[in-house]
């Protein structure tokens, strides 16, 4: 398998800032709901959105999902719209390194441009910060190299948003 830049940094096609508009928050908390974002991005007794459950990998060990509120330190509040792109559709985090698919980046890698700016802008705007550290994977060493996820990625990752059908209604 060749790993080109793409694989191994995808570049978003989302630039710039999003502003705090009203249709696209509501756009947005639609759409978290559906996709039932606070399910996987709220621990037991936590805060809404701030992350720290513990996902468990069979045979592995657990992986513990991020805050995706705006808090500056721990969550999106430093991210871009690419960044949030580049962690939802195409699994690699701000930090450059790909994320595990308990992420299921995979599945929402075919939503649309319009539908990850309304995730954003909501996430930005109307979701209360909260700061709260990630715990460490406890993955023992050599199972934590995320290396091997871009070969994964390769072969199971879609890399192109939906397209509607033309001759199919919404």
């Amino acid at each position: 398998l060749m790993l080109g830049a793409k694989v191994l940094s995808p570049v978003s096609s989302l630039q710039g800032e999003v502003a705090n508009d009203e249709v696209l928050v509501q756009r947005g908390e639609y759409l978290a709901k559906a996709a039932d974002c606070i399910a996987c991005h709220t621990a037991p007794n936590g805060q809404a959105f701030a992350g720290g459950l513990a996902m468990p990998i069979p045979f592995l060990g657990q992986v513990y999902t991020s805050n995706i509120t705006p808090d500056v330190q721990t969550g999106l509040g430093q991210w871009t719209l690419a960044d949030f792109d580049r962690a939802v559709r195409h699994g690699i985090s701000k930090n450059n390194q790909p994320l595990y698919p308990a992420m299921p980046y995979v599945s929402y890698a075919k939503i649309s441009d319009d539908d990850i700016k309304a995730l954003f802008t909501y996430f930005r705007y109307e979701v209360e910060p909260v700061k709260q550290e990630q715990p460490n994977s406890d993955i023992a060493w050599p199972l934590n190299m995320r290396w091997p996820l871009q070969y994964w990625n390769v072969l199971f990752a879609p890399d192109k948003p939906y397209q509607s059908k033309a001759d199919k209604t919404p």
